[in-house]
């Protein structure tokens, strides 16, 4: 389930977190992608219009929880201080979604 970390959480995140590459950001939803369990994930980028699908096989977020997705402070994977420091996923960066979020136009479920 996502939800919004605790104020103790949020204080000990960078602040202004970017994503300042192409590359960042495929990253980013890869490991995301292999977090979810995927064992199949498919990356298409189109330099042309500037766009980045990943599609992958992996469980996938609930759909209760799509309206919190990549909000700023929401997250499935920390909820306190500890697992900052004891991280068990790959793709956490705090903010990296969140920041992915304000640049993007999201189109979940949806091939093009």
């Amino acid at each position: 389930m996502i939800r919004c970390l605790p104020t103790e959480v949020q204080g000990k995140l960078r602040s202004g977190v970017a994503i300042p590459s192409l590359q960042q950001c495929v990253e980013e939803l890869l490991l995301n992608s292999i977090d979810a369990g995927a064992t199949c994930v498919g990356v298409r980028i189109d330099m042309e219009a500037f766009k980045v699908q990943v599609i992958d096989n992996g469980s996938g977020i609930p759909a209760e929880d799509m309206e919190r997705a990549g909000m700023r402070y929401h997250t499935s994977k920390c909820s306190c201080v500890d697992d900052l420091e004891n991280l068990r996923c790959y793709g956490y960066r705090g903010e990296a979604l969140a920041s992915i979020c304000c640049l993007s136009c999201l189109n979940p479920g949806k091939e093009e």
